[in-house]
C-alpha cells in the first residue's frame, strides 16, 4: 500500500488530523482525525510502499502490545484509509 501524494498530517493544537492537499489548497471536507498510534504509523509511511503486517510489528515494538490486538487496529485503520480516500 501507499499513501496518495496530495496526503499529510496537520497538526491543530494537540491534536493530528489528515488532511488532503489539492493544488496547494487544503480541504478540511475530508479530514481525518488521527490517535498517536495512527499519526505515529502514518507519518513513517508517507511516501513508502507499506503492509498491514509492517505497520502491525511497528505497533507492538513501541506499545508492547500483541500481535492480533495489533493486527485489527490496524485493519480497522487501513479500511477507514481506504474509505477516505487517502490509499492508492
Amino acid at each position: 500500500m501507499r499513501f496518495k501524494e496530495n496526503i499529510s498530517i496537520k497538526k491543530i493544537g494537540t491534536e493530528a488530523i489528515l488532511v488532503s492537499n489539492d493544488a496547494g489548497n487544503i480541504s478540511y471536507t475530508r479530514v481525518i482525525s488521527l490517535n498517536k498510534s495512527a499519526e505515529f504509523l502514518i507519518a513513517n509511511s508517507l511516501g513508502k510502499d507499506f503492509s498491514t503486517e509492517e505497520w502491525a510489528e511497528k505497533l507492538v515494538d513501541k506499545y508492547q502490545i500483541d500481535k492480533s490486538l495489533a493486527l485489527k487496529d490496524v485493519q480497522v485503520l487501513v479500511e477507514q484509509l481506504t474509505q477516505a480516500g487517502a490509499l492508492l
